[in-house]
């Protein structure tokens, strides 16, 4: 199954497969912050940083960190409004 597979039921990405700091290094890189500025604010190196966000592109079955941000962008969306064609 894809992880953009939006057609069957709970679809879309597992992000409860993200380690905690996966998880943090990627919203951070979701808010358009740099490797280095990753790392400066949680005091590591910008390549443990890359580390951490390889590891949750390979938890999120995607090759790039773009990817890994879309998931998350598309996991954390409102739900859509029910909607009734009726008058």
């Amino acid at each position: 199954m894809s992880p953009f597979d939006l057609h069957r039921p709970h679809a879309g990405p597992r992000l409860d497969r993200l380690s905690h700091r996966q998880d943090e290094c990627l919203r951070l890189a979701a808010d358009g912050l740099t490797s280095a500025e990753i790392g400066a604010q949680l005091g590591l190196s910008p390549r443990t940083i890359d580390e951490h966000l390889l590891g949750a592109c390979k938890a999120l079955g995607v090759r790039t960190r773009i990817q890994a941000v879309a998931l998350l962008a598309l996991a954390e969306r409102p739900s859509p409004e029910a909607r009734s064609f009726l008058p």
